[in-house]
């Protein structure tokens, strides 16, 4: 039990040997595979990983901010395929990523720091000037919950103001959003992320973007048109079938 009294567990997953998924309160929220870190369970995790693998050319190490740690599935990722970036994780469950570490720990090559508060507070710290964190990130992973729902204040385009001011100048903002068939989740992020940044896309299964299935949704945003441009080599890498659009 977690200082919230939140209840976390890492259990075994029946069906991928030697993976393990996180649970908070019994609800999954996390999928691993220590054994083989490239290994991305979720269709929405395999999406954001590809953008990754897209930003920059292979291998090469680059600075990556995740807002919403869990059981740093992407991080273990990053670590894995390019090897000496530099990460930061955000946390706002406090004790989760030592639990998760103690059960499932990094390889001792992975360079990831931890900060467990408020995304929005440890934005703002890490862009004060005099913040020790000094690196621009080329990618930031926004995937905060609290239960099912986004915090409100972290939807909002004060939040992605404060994204902006870390980010490189040509970095990629990714966000999973957890949808509706109505999109009325992804309709609300897609206007915070326009008001702040010129380039927005998002992408997801068919079914779930033409409104017949709730689903995960990937946003893409960033000042750089070559987000728009990487979006169909992103999306023939699948999981399939998928769409998307640019807005």
């Amino acid at each position: 039990m977690l200082p919230s009294k939140t209840v976390a567990r890492l259990t075994p997953d029946p069906f991928v040997a030697g993976a393990l998924t996180l649970s908070l309160d019994s609800m999954p929220q996390s999928h691993i595979s220590p054994r083989d870190p490239r290994h991305l369970f979720y269709d929405y995790v395999r999406r954001m990983g590809t953008a990754i693998d897209l930003a920059a050319h292979a291998a090469e190490p680059i600075s990556v901010l995740h807002l919403g740690a869990g059981a740093l599935t992407l991080a273990r990722y990053v670590a894995e395929t390019r090897p000496g970036s530099h990460q930061l994780a955000v946390e706002h469950e406090s004790g989760l990523v030592p639990f998760v570490l103690e059960e499932a720990p990094l390889p001792r090559s992975a360079e990831i720091g931890l900060i467990e508060n408020d995304a929005l507070v440890a934005l703002r710290t890490l862009a004060a000037p005099e913040s020790m964190w000094r690196a621009r990130a080329d990618i930031v992973v926004c995937d905060v919950y609290a239960g099912l729902e986004t915090p409100a204040h972290l939807v909002t385009p004060a939040f992605f103001e404060a994204v902006r001011s870390v980010l490189a100048p040509g970095g990629t903002v990714l966000v999973n959003v957890a949808d509706d068939a109505d999109l009325a989740r992804s309709e609300t992020q897609i206007a915070a992320l326009s008001e702040v940044f010129p380039v927005v896309a998002m992408i997801g299964p068919s079914a779930v973007l033409d409104g017949r299935e709730a689903g995960n949704i990937v946003l893409l945003a960033g000042s750089d048109p070559a987000v728009i441009d990487r979006m169909p080599a992103l999306a023939a890498a699948g999981p399939h079938p998928v769409a998307w659009r640019a807005q």
